[in-house]
C-alpha cells in the first residue's frame, strides 16, 4: 500500500482507546511546555506583530487566539503556532531537529473548536499529528533539513493537516487529499534563522494544516499519493535515493513520537543547551564570575556551524543563535531564561564583555556517529586553574531529562507574564486532565 495511504490511514482509525496511557501522559506534559510559551509569546514583539495583522485582515471568528480576540480557525492557527515559537523556548524532538507542538497542538486547538469536539478528540488529534510529523520528517532526515529546508514549518504542516483531519474525521481519501493539498503549501527555509520569520514558519504550518483539512472536506482535490513517486514530496526535497519510505510505515501504532519530545530549559536554538548547561554547571559548582574568567572554549558538533551564525548578536533573535551569547549570559548570571534573552541585555556592556571572553570550535562527529549532534564540552580558563564539562546529550530531551521541578517553573515564568499565580495554577491542572476538562473551560483559561 502506498505510504500516504498507510499513514492516511492511522491518522483517520486512531482513536483515545488506541493510545497508550504513557503517551497520552507526555503528550499534556508537551501541551503544558507549549501553552506556557505561546502564553508569553502573544505579547513578544512577534506575537504583537502576528496579532496586529490578523485583527486587519483577517475579521473576527469563534476560535481561541491565545490572549486575543478570537479569529477563524486558519488565523488562530497561525497566530498561536507563531506565539509558541516566538522565543525558540519550544519543545523539540530528541532524533530529529523539529519542533513539533507549536505547529501540531495549534491546527489541532483550532480544529477542536471549529467541530465543537471534545478533550479527548483534541488530545488524539495532536499525538497523530506528532506521529505523522516525525514519520515524515525522518523519512528525508537529514538530506532535507541539511539542503536549507526548516523542517519545524515543512513536515510540521503535515502534522498539522493530520491533527485537523483527525479532530474534523474526516475518511482516508479525504485525508489523502488534505496531505496532498498540504504537499503544495509546505516551505520553511533555514536561512531566516534568528529573524521574525523563523517563528513564523511554525505558525505558517498549522494555517495551512486548517487550511487543507477544511478544503479536503469540502471535496477540494489534490493528488492521493503525494509523498511517493519521482515528483512527489518526498523526493523533490530530497537529494536523490536519499527518501526511505519505511520511516512513515514501518511500526506506526506501536511507538509513539510522543516519546521522543524534549523539552528546552532555555529560549534558544537546542544546540547552544548542552554547551549552556556545562556552564552552568561550571559557574555554580565553583562560584565562578566573569571578571575571573580570561577565555572560554565550547567544543561543538561540526554540523551546528551552519546554524550558530551569529558571533556578536544585534538583537535577542540573533542571540538564540548565537553560542557566544548563550555562554555569556550564564556566565553572568548563572542561567539563562526570557529575561536574558532580550535586546536589551544582549546591547548591555557587560554582555559584550563576556561575549568577547568566548571561542568556539567544531569537531566532526564529536561524539560518534550514533548521535544527533546536541552536545558540547566547555572549557573556563581562571588564571591557572580549567574548569571542564563535557555533556553528550541536550538537556530536555529523553535521554537527558530535567526534573519536572525545572519543567514547572518554566511554565510558571512564562505563564504568569499574562496570568495571576492562580490562574496559571488552574491552567496547569486543567492540562494535566484535559481528557477530563470541557475545551471550552480550557480554552477560557487562553482567551
Amino acid at each position: 500500500m502506498p505510504e500516504t495511504a498507510v499513514l492516511s490511514d492511522f491518522v483517520g482509525s486512531t482513536t483515545y482507546d488506541d493510545v497508550p496511557p504513557e503517551a497520552l501522559a507526555h503528550a499534556k506534559e508537551a501541551i503544558r511546555d507549549y501553552v506556557g510559551v505561546a502564553l508569553y509569546g502573544s505579547h513578544h514583539e512577534v506575537g504583537e506583530k502576528i496579532s496586529k495583522y490578523i485583527s486587519q485582515y483577517d475579521g473576527n471568528g469563534s476560535v481561541t487566539v491565545f490572549q486575543r480576540e478570537a479569529q477563524s480557525a486558519p488565523a488562530a492557527a497561525l497566530a498561536n503556532g507563531a506565539f509558541g515559537h516566538a522565543i525558540d523556548y519550544d519543545d523539540t524532538f530528541e532524533s530529529i531537529v523539529i519542533h513539533p507542538t507549536s505547529p501540531i497542538f495549534a491546527a489541532a486547538l483550532a480544529a477542536a473548536e471549529e467541530a465543537n469536539t471534545s478533550t479527548k478528540e483534541l488530545l488524539v488529534g495532536y499525538i497523530v499529528g506528532c506521529e505523522t510529523t516525525y514519520r515524515v520528517g525522518h523519512s528525508t532526515y537529514p538530506e532535507h533539513y541539511q539542503k536549507g529546508w526548516h523542517s519545524t514549518g515543512t513536515a510540521g504542516s503535515f502534522g498539522a493537516t493530520a491533527a485537523a483531519t483527525s479532530i474534523f474525521d474526516l475518511s482516508t481519501s479525504q485525508i489523502e487529499r488534505a496531505l496532498g493539498i498540504v504537499g503544495s503549501a509546505s516551505s520553511s527555509l533555514k536561512k531566516n534563522f534568528g529573524t521574525m520569520t523563523k517563528p513564523l514558519h511554525a505558525g505558517h504550518a498549522a494555517q495551512v494544516g486548517i487550511r487543507s483539512a477544511l478544503l479536503a472536506q469540502d471535496g477540494f482535490t489534490a493528488d492521493p499519493e503525494i509523498l511517493e513517486g519521482d515528483i512527489g514530496y518526498s523526493n523533490v526535497m530530497t537529494t536523490d535515493g536519499a527518501y526511505d519510505p519505511e520511516e512513515i510505515t514501518e511500526g506506526l501504532g506501536e511507538e509513539w513520537a510522543v516519546h521522543d519530545i524534549g523539552y528546552k530549559p532555555y529560549p534558544s536554538g537546542v544546540i547552544t543547551h548542552a554547551a549552556m548547561d556545562a556552564m552552568r554547571t561550571i559557574v555554580r559548582n565553583n562560584d565562578i564570575v566573569p571578571d575571573n574568567v580570561e577565555n572560554v572554549v565550547v567544543t561543538l558538533e561540526d554540523a551546528a556551524s551552519e546554524m550558530l551564525i551569529h558571533a556578536q548578536p544585534d538583537d535577542a533573535l540573533q542571540a538564540k543563535f548565537s553560542i557566544e551569547f548563550c555562554l555569556a549570559a550564564v556566565l553572568r548570571e548563572g542561567d539563562a531564561g526570557i529575561h536574558e534573552f532580550t535586546d536589551e541585555y544582549v546591547t548591555q556592556q557587560a554582555t559584550r564583555d563576556a561575549i568577547a571572553k568566548v571561542t568556539r570550535a567544531f569537531e566532526e562527529d564529536l561524539f560518534g556517529d550514533d548521535f544527533a549532534g546536541y552536545g558540547a564540552i566547555v572549557r573556563v580558563q581562571t588564571g591557572s586553574q580549567e574548569y571542564r564539562e563535557e555533556i553528550r546529550y541536550a538537556p530536555g530531551s529523553p535521554n537527558n531529562p530535567i526534573d519536572d521541578d525545572r519543567l514547572q517553573h518554566k511554565f510558571y515564568e512564562c505563564a504568569t507574564s499574562r496570568l495571576s499565580q492562580s490562574e496559571a495554577e488552574s491552567l496547569e491542572m486543567s492540562i494535566l486532565e484535559l481528557e477530563e476538562v470541557s475545551l471550552d473551560k480550557f480554552t477560557d483559561f487562553l482567551r
